[in-house]
């Protein structure tokens, strides 16, 4: 992850700084993507932790030669050439290098810790999240499962329902049916014996 982060920002700042007139931070961060998923088919993933860290100083964008704006304190001067023939009294043992401040790097570790608590910070709000939606599929195939039981049980239910009433409708006797009724109630029990596969010899 840490070198594809690495890598996108590479991409982002070069757009940046090849940005045409008017062009807007949405545009550059297309092109930076373009550019990376030619690289990487699957795109790129992690724009929520580089969103964490692109503002640290270790991914900061360096400017180039040139870029200084006027009266900034970074801006160029030009070159000093000194001429003066050199001192032969002068000591030419090469100087010992100045050691290196413990400020400096006492900063620089801190730096280095920050960005690492901060990508610990991602991970973790990362798996919470994915943890946060599995539940949330199981949840889901869970009361999927309960409804489909449910109608299960409704269907038996109802088919046992209509067992029994249609048993009651075949066994009732038709002996004191009134003539004008008994060829309806005869066809009836008829349909019941066929549903059911029963004997009947009327």
């Amino acid at each position: 992850m840490h070198s594809k982060i690495n890598f996108f920002n590479g991409l982002y700042q070069q757009a940046d700084r090849t940005r045409a007139s008017g062009c807007q931070d949405l545009d550059v961060m297309k092109v930076a993507l373009k550019e990376f998923k030619e690289r990487f088919p699957s795109g790129f993933q992690h724009l929520e932790a580089w969103e964490v860290v692109r503002k640290h100083e270790k991914w900061a964008q360096v400017p180039l030669m040139g870029e200084e704006g006027e009266g900034s304190a970074h801006k160029r001067k030009p070159f000093d050439v000194d001429f003066s023939i050199p001192d032969m009294n002068e000591d030419p043992s090469p100087q010992r290098p100045q050691r290196r401040d413990k400020r400096q790097a006492t900063s620089s570790e801190g730096s280095s810790a920050e960005l690492a608590a901060q990508f610990k910070v991602y991970t973790a709000m990362k798996e919470a999240k994915q943890a946060v939606e599995l539940e949330a599929i199981e949840l889901r195939k869970k009361r999927e499962s309960e409804a489909r039981e449910l109608i299960s049980v409704q269907i038996e239910t109802m088919k046992n329902y209509n067992y029994d009433r249609d048993m009651k409708t075949f066994l009732k006797p038709h002996d004191d049916v009134p003539p004008s009724m008994l060829p309806i109630i005869l066809a009836r029990k008829r349909e019941i014996a066929n549903k059911y596969g029963w004997p009947c010899d009327f």
